[in-house]
């Protein structure tokens, strides 16, 4: 644990080794009240998206739960997750918990839907990176002595995704087969239950996507619609703050930002503020305009987590 804060720390003098308080604050500045408001609707309106894909995966299970309380469960379990370190997960098991005490569903059910929408949710992040790494690639921006790694990386993410898919879709069970084959000691039960419950999930994700594949494919259009809005978004801050952009070096920016929220950090600490200073210099932008975009992304996303985890405590009591 102390190595990883050491790694953070860092991350964080590298990115803000040349760089002042007052530069920060001179380039934020750019930023006018029309600017933040726009921002700020046009980032609710992507917190709101976040939710569409759970929520008619939820329809199609026969759970007509309304939408905007389905919002707050998403944005209580970011908030949980984004303070978790890992690649943005922890807080899945909050939504379940929430789904099965407000709301009476089934927790296999609830498990089902939150594993499936998690499960579309990583195959549309990994297909955008994959899509923009080849494109910035292709571009000649940034990746061409590890084009191999970073682009047969998440090509192969998009294969065991979409493999497990289809697996699912054929009837069998990968994971709870895996799990029934672990060496546990016969007196316990708790595996057996695991092993029963993941069975159960899998059973059910498998007949959803036999049964409901016009709800894949809207869910397939909302992931899209999803990644255009975030795109967008970030491409307006960079214009707001004053940078000239192209559509591809935005793109090359959003990549690093993506990336640093892979990493084993809590909200990508110090692996935004790095990759965005390091996208910064490469495209031959000050690297002011990099620990700027990162520390509004900062802000942004901390103030979003701390309201989903306050919205969290209070619908558990």
């Amino acid at each position: 644990m102390l190595a990883l804060w050491v790694f953070v720390a860092l991350l964080f003098w590298w990115a803000w080794r040349d760089i002042s308080l007052i530069q920060v604050w001179d380039a934020l500045s750019q930023l006018s009240l029309l600017s933040l408001v726009i921002l700020l609707l046009l980032n609710g309106a992507i917190v709101l998206i976040f939710s569409s894909r759970w929520w008619i995966i939820l329809r199609a299970l026969g759970h007509k739960i309304p939408y905007l309380i389905l919002a707050k469960y998403r944005l209580a379990s970011f908030g949980l997750g984004y303070f978790t370190p890992g690649p943005q997960f922890g807080g899945e098991p909050l939504q379940v918990y929430f789904l099965h005490k407000n709301h009476r569903v089934s927790t296999e059910t609830a498990l089902t839907s939150v594993s499936l929408d998690k499960l579309l949710e990583m195959l549309s992040n990994f297909t955008f990176l994959s899509i923009a790494m080849i494109i910035v690639v292709w571009q000649g921006l940034f990746f061409q002595e590890m084009v191999g790694t970073v682009v047969g990386f998440t090509t192969g993410m998009i294969v065991l995704l979409l493999g497990y898919i289809v697996i699912l879709w054929m009837g069998r069970t990968p994971l709870a087969w895996i799990f029934g084959r672990l060496p546990f000691k016969r007196k316990q039960a708790s595996p057996s239950v695991i092993r029963q419950t993941l069975l159960d999930v899998e059973s059910q994700i498998g007949n959803f996507c036999r049964e409901e594949p016009r709800t894949l494919l809207l869910s397939g259009f909302l992931s899209a619609l999803k990644w255009i809005a975030l795109f967008g978004e970030y491409a307006l801050a960079l214009r707001f703050l004053g940078l000239d952009v192209s559509l591809v070096n935005a793109l090359a920016i959003i990549v690093f930002a993506r990336l640093a929220f892979l990493t084993p950090l809590p909200g990508g600490l110090g692996a935004l503020e790095a990759g965005q200073v390091f996208a910064m210099q490469s495209l031959g932008f000050d690297p002011v305009f990099g620990v700027s975009m990162s520390l509004f992304i900062r802000v942004r996303d901390s103030l979003l987590a701390l309201l989903g985890l306050w919205i969290g405590g209070i619908d558990k009591k």
